[in-house]
């Protein structure tokens, strides 16, 4: 994920409801000039090493562009190797971090570019070495477009989410600003632990100062609160009617009805296995496991009665998902960015790792992210939006970390027990792809 980009300081005067818009037409302006300064250099290399270095040419073959729209599909990934858990932290995106990710990468291309012209000059051995040190590094500028362009749909996405709800946002703001504050607490409790450690061989547990006794008690008492408030937030969940429950011996069977109108059946067919393979957690003798059901409904049977999509043509999210019948979960394309929206899982066209995607049922299953996402007011250049883990043991918060637990499991039963009927969802508009700061 991104790390603490652009963090300028709040910003509280007057704003126009369309400075997000602006401000984001000026980069994705920005953007294509990039792009096509991109495509120009690739086009240029490409010659230089047909002409010199034919054997390399493969390497810089260009991907096709990324296409948005429906039945467009992300790639599933490999999963990663683990990484260490994450601590609390502000991972912050904006218009001006992101036209800042563009000049960066705009730098690169003109040394590319010099690099270029002085191996074409150069000649024998030594332009060889330029060639293919040129060929290798333009995969991973490929890579780099790749990800501003996730930048791009990101901020476009969740800044009108904001505009859209200030109210709600600040309240996650808030939340937001406590996970932060416990997290220092957390910090300073380990600090005065180690220092106290240094002098346990001379101190008795009574000698230690009055002072720092009431210091680190008020402290944890603090702590207390703010985690009681932060888990008040992250632990309500509101399971949908259509999820139902099967109890054998030692097994919990959570059974989840499906739709899809994706025509690609592998990957709704590795899509299911991601899903399952996740959700599952056993405990002792005990075995807690989600199963889905998945129905094709076909294009024709959802537009019947008007003219279809075709292939990467935008649709209208919302009139689309009207579409499918109710009583079930949908998985279904057409997206900027992959998110959960009401009961649905709405794939955008970048690639998706497979915890993210298992992260994203959760919300089907009623979670709500173990992160807040916030954001600050930046004027003129829209909003700055603001994520911040909460519990960076769960899938909810840390899809590439984190992990689906039987507390996961034991909150549906008790949602379920509490009411037999189906529950509007909260605002949920959710995050799904992990962008890289390079």
């Amino acid at each position: 994920m991104l790390e603490p980009g652009h963090n300028p300081s709040d910003i509280h005067h007057k704003q126009p409801s369309t400075a997000y818009i602006q401000r984001g037409n000026q980069v994705q302006d920005h953007y294509q000039i990039y792009s096509k300064r991109l495509a120009g250099y690739h086009n240029s290399l490409v010659s230089a090493l047909r002409a010199s270095a034919p054997d390399v040419v493969e390497l810089v073959r260009a991907a096709p562009p990324l296409r948005h729209g429906y039945q467009i599909l992300p790639e599933i990934l490999p999963v990663p190797s683990p990484k260490a858990p994450l601590r609390a932290r502000t991972i912050a995106y904006s218009w001006p971090w992101t036209d800042r990710l563009i000049d960066q990468a705009w730098l690169e291309i003109v040394r590319h570019e010099a690099e270029l012209r002085r191996a074409k000059i150069l000649g024998g051995r030594q332009s060889r070495i330029i060639f293919e040190r040129l060929a290798s590094e333009f995969q991973r500028m490929g890579e780099q477009q790749k990800n501003i362009d996730a930048h791009v749909q990101y901020n476009r996405f969740w800044q009108a989410a904001i505009a859209a709800d200030r109210a709600g946002y600040d309240l996650e703001t808030a939340l937001q600003n406590e996970v932060l504050e416990r997290q220092g607490i957390l910090d300073g409790l380990r600090n005065l632990d180690a220092a106290f450690g240094k002098f346990s061989v001379s101190l008795k547990p009574f000698q230690a100062p009055l002072g720092l006794v009431q210091i680190t008690n008020d402290l944890r008492t603090r702590e207390a609160l703010l985690t009681n408030r932060i888990n008040g937030a992250t632990r309500r969940i509101r399971t949908p009617g259509f999820v139902s429950v099967e109890h054998r011996p030692h097994e919990w069977i959570f059974r989840v009805p499906l739709y899809t109108d994706i025509e690609d059946q592998v990957f709704v067919a590795a899509t299911k296995r991601v899903i399952e393979s996740t959700w599952q957690v056993r405990d002792g003798t005990n075995f807690f496991r989600v199963d889905l059901d998945i129905k094709y409904i076909s294009t024709d049977l959802l537009y019947a009665d008007s003219e279809k999509p075709i292939r990467g043509q935008g649709i209208d999210i919302l009139e689309h998902l009207r579409r499918f019948p109710p009583g079930a979960a949908i998985l279904t394309t057409g997206a900027l960015t992959t998110h959960v929206q009401d009961y649905a899982i709405v794939l955008g066209p970048h690639s998706i790792a497979p915890r993210i995607l298992a992260h994203e049922f959760g919300h089907i299953l009623g979670f709500r992210d173990s992160y807040f996402r916030g954001y600050k007011d930046l004027g003129e250049n829209g909003f700055q939006v603001m994520e911040v883990i909460a519990d960076p043991n769960n899938i909810m918060a840390v899809p590439s970390t984190g992990s689906v637990l039987k507390s996961h499991f034991e909150l549906i039963l008790r949602s379920k027990s509490a009411s037999k009927t189906p529950i509007a969802p909260e605002r949920e508009i959710l995050p799904t792809r992990e962008r890289s700061q390079a």
